[in-house]
């Protein structure tokens, strides 16, 4: 009887634990949310698109020649999701309403969102996102580790990163609801559900396709998991029904015609507009080329830019693919792939942004408390992430910073590339010397 109860009370203290710290990573990204909206530039730029969707209406919204600070060129999903925010805020008036009928929400909250709404509700997708990868990190460490205080510490370590909270609270990027579903749909071709990782994948590819720079790696698991005929079919269906209802408030009811014209002429040419060895990313080519200026045809040794980062990411492939099937697709070993590649396409390719590492972040954050030896270098990379972001973020506002980054030809830009590249290396050779096999449990 008393052992039931202990096991009882420690059951609860878990749940308490993990409630308390996804509360309280809530409410320090909800109260930083109102600040720096001047110096982030997107989010007003985000604010307006969620703005015109209404004026404009969604047929016109992609096509409108006039636009404040730019045209619209993220997919259509993002667009539904912040034309919901601003809807949302612009019925702000049902707050004060009910505030009036049963005193909740209180009275400071409905001054506050009066003020602050929108850019809130902006940056919250981002902010539910993120306390979906802590939920995520705590049951896969838990699983590869089997060590309560592991997963609990791995999760923590998540919530209140300063990388995570930043993007999310203070910039109001979405680049953790991305890297939620898309890790979520690795997770779930792994354990066989291919019907879930398909709807899974285009979700997170329809509000922005960071998670493009997947697509050998996802399909190289899909040959080797060799799933059934009808869990794909099922997973296409679920896919194609979600595209249909996400593009066709924009489509006027022709889906492929409009899809071909967003793709290429709004979204693929923004990827590459800048045509730079790095835009703002602390990455292989501002070891030696200067940020934001040296061309992505720049040579090295008669080799351009562009050219040598993509056969170096086809090399990072093969090498992260060679050792899934070394370890029979164990969990592990595709957050080994995750992480391998998805940093190694931050650090080689060009045309690279500042925050294109997170979509390897949560796996590295994992693979750091799973294996332990590999620790130090998950902590230098993300203390030289976060100045990446930071530097990106305050550069033109904060004119210290930038004097700073750019004094002795860009030493300190240089040193923080030069850091990321060696500490990766020394992260994913450890992590191959390592047996990750799934020995308490089998995929289905």
């Amino acid at each position: 009887m008393a052992g039931r109860r202990t096991s009882k009370l420690v059951k609860y203290r878990k749940i308490f634990l993990i409630g308390a710290s996804l509360l309280l990573g809530f409410l320090i990204r909800v109260l930083l949310a109102k600040y720096f909206i001047k110096e982030g530039g997107d989010i007003r730029l985000y604010a307006d698109w969620a703005q015109k969707y209404w004026e404009y209406g969604p047929k016109d919204f992609y096509t409108y020649p006039q636009w404040y600070y730019a045209p619209p060129n993220y997919p259509p999903l993002l667009s539904l999701i912040y034309a919901g925010a601003y809807y949302l805020f612009d019925h702000k008036y049902y707050l004060a309403q009910l505030h009036n009928i049963i005193k909740i929400p209180p009275a400071f909250f409905i001054i506050y969102f009066y003020e602050h709404g929108l850019f809130l509700l902006l940056k919250l997708p981002g902010i539910l996102a993120d306390l979906g990868i802590a939920v995520t990190i705590y049951q896969v460490v838990k699983y590869l580790s089997s060590n309560l205080k592991k997963a609990f510490t791995a999760s923590a370590f998540y919530l209140f990163n300063p990388v995570s909270i930043f993007l999310s609270g203070v910039w109001g990027q979405t680049d953790s609801l991305v890297s939620l579903f898309g890790l979520l749909s690795f997770i779930a071709l792994w354990s066989g559900r291919l019907w879930l990782s398909f709807p899974l994948i285009f979700l997170s590819f329809y509000i922005k396709p960071n998670w493009g720079i997947f697509i050998p790696l996802y399909i190289f698991l899909f040959i080797l998991k060799k799933p059934q005929i009808k869990q794909a079919i099922s997973g296409v269906l679920i896919s194609g029904a979600l595209f249909v209802l996400a593009t066709l408030p924009f489509a006027g009811g022709n889906l492929i015609s409009f899809s071909k014209w967003l793709w290429s002429e709004r979204l693929l040419p923004t990827a590459t507009i800048a045509h730079k060895a790095s835009v703002s990313a602390f990455n292989f080519h501002t070891i030696l080329f200067t940020i934001d200026k040296h061309l992505d045809y720049s040579q090295y040794l008669g080799i351009p830019a562009n050219l040598l980062g993509i056969a170096l990411f086809i090399l990072v492939n093969f090498l992260a693919f060679r050792y899934i099937k070394k370890q029979k697709v164990s969990l592990a070993s595709v957050l080994v792939g995750i992480f391998s590649v998805g940093f190694g396409s931050y650090l080689f390719l060009t045309n690279m942004l500042e925050r294109y590492f997170f979509q390897s972040f949560a796996a590295m954050i994992i693979l750091m408390f799973v294996s332990p030896r590999t620790l130090i270098y998950g902590i230098l990379i993300n203390i030289t992430v976060f100045v990446n972001i930071v530097y990106s973020f305050f550069r033109r506002s904060w004119g210290a910073l930038s004097d700073i980054s750019v004094a002795y030809n860009f030493f300190l830009v240089r040193l923080f590339s030069a850091v990321n590249l060696v500490t990766w290396v020394m992260f994913v050779k450890n992590l191959y010397k390592l047996k990750f096999l799934d020995n308490k449990r089998k995929a289905q």
